[in-house]
C-alpha cells in the first residue's frame, strides 16, 4: 500500500467531508475528480468512494435524525436501487479509460446544470412519475459513477424548504444508497485487499470534515461552497474527457 495514496486519500477525504456536511451532497462528486487517476482501477475508485461517501453520511444522519422526512424516500429509492444494479451488472463491459470519458463529460454536464439550469427547472415533486425519473437518474449516476446526489439534490431542495430537514434527508438517502451499491459492486468483483485499509485511513478524514463542516454549516454560503465545487467539476472534466 502507497504512502503517498494514502495522504491523497485522507486529505481528498477531509475535503470531501466537509463539502457534504456545509452542503448535503458533494462527496462522490469531489473524490471522484481524482480517485480514478491515483487508484489502481475505475472499479476500486468507485467502491472506495461509496463506501467513504455512506459513512460520511451515516455519521451526519445519525446526528440529525429528527429531521429525516423517511415518507419523501419511498419511490426514489425504490427506482434508484433497480436503475442502480442494472448499471453496476453492466460496468464491467466497459474499459478504464471509456469510463473516465463517460466520467468527465457527466461531471461537466452537471456542473453546468447547477451553474446555469438549476432554478429553470419546477417540477411537480408530489408526482410520482417525476419521483421515479429522479430515483432512476440518480441510480444510474450512483451505480456507474459513484454520484446518485445531483439528481436527488433537486428533489429535496424542491420539496424540503427547511434547511436541516434537506440535509439529514440526503444523508438518509446517501446512507441507503451506498450500503446497496457497496453490497453489488463487491459481488461484481470491485472489492480489493487494498479498500479497508483506504477506509480507515477515510475515517480520520472524514471525522475531521465533518468536525469543520458543523462548525461552518451555520456561517458559510451552502451557495458559494456549490459554485466552487462545480467550477472544479467543469475543470476535472475537461481532463478527464480529453
Amino acid at each position: 500500500m502507497c504512502y503517498l495514496t494514502c495522504l491523497l486519500v485522507f486529505l481528498l477525504t477531509v475535503a470531501a467531508s466537509f463539502i457534504q456536511r456545509v452542503s448535503g451532497f458533494g462527496f462522490g462528486i469531489f473524490v471522484m475528480m481524482f480517485f480514478p487517476f491515483f487508484l489502481p482501477t475505475y472499479g476500486e475508485s468507485i467502491m472506495l468512494s461509496g463506501l467513504l461517501a455512506g459513512t460520511t453520511a451515516l455519521f451526519v444522519a445519525l446526528r440529525q435524525l429528527r429531521h429525516i422526512r423517511w415518507r419523501r424516500m419511498g419511490v426514489v429509492v425504490v427506482f434508484n436501487l433497480l436503475a442502480s444494479y442494472l448499471s453496476v451488472s453492466c460496468l464491467a463491459s466497459f474499459g478504464n479509460a471509456q469510463l473516465k470519458r463517460c466520467l468527465g463529460g457527466l461531471l461537466i454536464l452537471i456542473a453546468l446544470y447547477f451553474l446555469f439550469g438549476e432554478k429553470r427547472w419546477h417540477p411537480s415533486f408530489r408526482s410520482v412519475r417525476v419521483q421515479g425519473v429522479i430515483g432512476t437518474l440518480s441510480g444510474l449516476m450512483g451505480g456507474m459513477f459513484a454520484m446518485p446526489g445531483p439528481p436527488v439534490v433537486v428533489y429535496c431542495i424542491g420539496s424540503l424548504p427547511d434547511k436541516r430537514e434537506y440535509l439529514a434527508t440526503m444523508q438518509a438517502f446517501s446512507v441507503v444508497f451506498n450500503v446497496f451499491y457497496t453490497l453489488i459492486r463487491a459481488n461484481v468483483g470491485y472489492y480489493s485487499p487494498s479498500i479497508p485499509y483506504y477506509w480507515l485511513v477515510g475515517l480520520v478524514g472524514i471525522f475531521l470534515g465533518s468536525f469543520f463542516g458543523a462548525r461552518c454549516f451555520e456561517r458559510i454560503s451552502p451557495v458559494m461552497l456549490r459554485r466552487i465545487v462545480y467550477l472544479l467539476m467543469l475543470v476535472s472534466g475537461s481532463v478527464a474527457l480529453v
